[in-house]
C-alpha cells in the first residue's frame, strides 16, 4: 500500500490525471503545464501527489547529449482490472447471499474481514496499525479504494464526501447493491477501526447520483 497521507483527487488533479492517461508517452512537467494551463510548480505538486497515491509514476528521459541530469517524466499507472471470471463469481456469490435475511449485515462483516486481510498484509511487510487525523484517514481510505479498482474523487463542496465514479464490481453492484455495497462499506469501517478513528463514521449511498456513489466520512455519518 502506498505510504504517506494521499488525498482523494480535487478537480484539477483529476483533470491532470485524465490528460496523463490520454498520453501515449511519459510527459514532462513543462509539457503538462502547457497542456493544462497551470503553473509548473502546481503541476509538479499534483504529479507528486499522484505518485504517492500510486496513480502515476516517475520515469527518466534519455540522457541529454550535453551536461545536465535527465529530465524527469511522469506517466499514469493503469487501474486494476477485475478479470471477467472474478466479476462473474462475485455476481453469483452476491445473488446467493442476497436471499438471506441478514444479507446486509453479512456483507458488512465480509468487508471487515477484507480490511483485516489488508492489515495482516501490511504487518507482514513490516507495517502496522497507524493512528491518523480524520483527514489523513480519509486519504488512506481513498488510496485503498483506488488500489482496489475504484475511481475516487473528492467532492468539490464537502471535504468529508468521496465520490466513487468507478467500481471494480459495477455489474454485480447494480444487480445486488445490498450485498456488494455492504461489503465495500464494511471494508471502509474496518479501515476506520484499524486507524483507531472512533470519531469518524461511514455511510455509503449506492448510485446516489447519475455518475457516482457517495461515501460520507464524518462525525455521525454512520448513524
Amino acid at each position: 500500500m502506498a505510504t504517506g497521507e494521499p488525498q482523494a483527487m480535487s478537480r484539477a488533479r483529476r483533470d491532470l490525471l485524465a490528460r496523463l492517461r490520454a498520453m501515449d508517452e511519459p510527459a514532462s512537467v513543462d509539457a503538462l503545464s502547457r497542456e493544462c494551463g497551470q503553473h509548473p510548480n502546481t503541476v509538479r505538486e499534483h504529479l507528486e501527489a499522484l505518485v504517492v497515491s500510486g496513480q502515476a509514476q516517475r520515469v527518466s528521459a534519455a540522457a541529454p547529449a550535453g551536461r545536465g541530469r535527465p529530465a524527469r517524466l511522469y506517466r499514469a499507472v493503469e487501474r486494476p482490472v477485475v478479470p471477467a471470471a472474478a466479476a462473474t463469481l462475485a455476481s453469483v456469490l452476491a445473488a446467493q447471499l442476497a436471499g438471506r435475511p441478514e444479507a446486509r449485515a453479512e456483507g458488512v462483516a465480509a468487508g471487515r474481514v477484507w480490511a483485516q486481510g489488508l492489515r495482516d498484509t501490511e504487518q507482514a511487510a513490516g507495517g502496522g496499525p497507524q493512528h491518523h487525523t480524520p483527514t489523513a484517514v480519509r486519504g488512506r481510505i481513498a488510496t485503498t479504494l483506488t488500489e482496489t479498482g475504484f475511481v475516487v474523487e473528492q467532492d468539490d463542496e464537502d471535504s468529508t464526501v468521496l465520490r466513487l465514479t468507478g467500481c471494480p464490481l459495477l455489474e454485480a453492484a447494480r444487480e445486488h447493491p445490498d450485498v456488494v455495497c455492504s461489503v465495500h462499506l464494511g471494508l471502509v469501517q474496518g479501515l476506520l477501526d484499524d486507524a483507531g478513528d472512533t470519531e469518524t463514521g461511514a455511510r455509503l449511498l449506492p448510485f446516489a447520483t447519475s455518475d457516482a456513489c457517495l461515501l460520507h466520512l464524518g462525525a455521525g455519518a454512520g448513524s
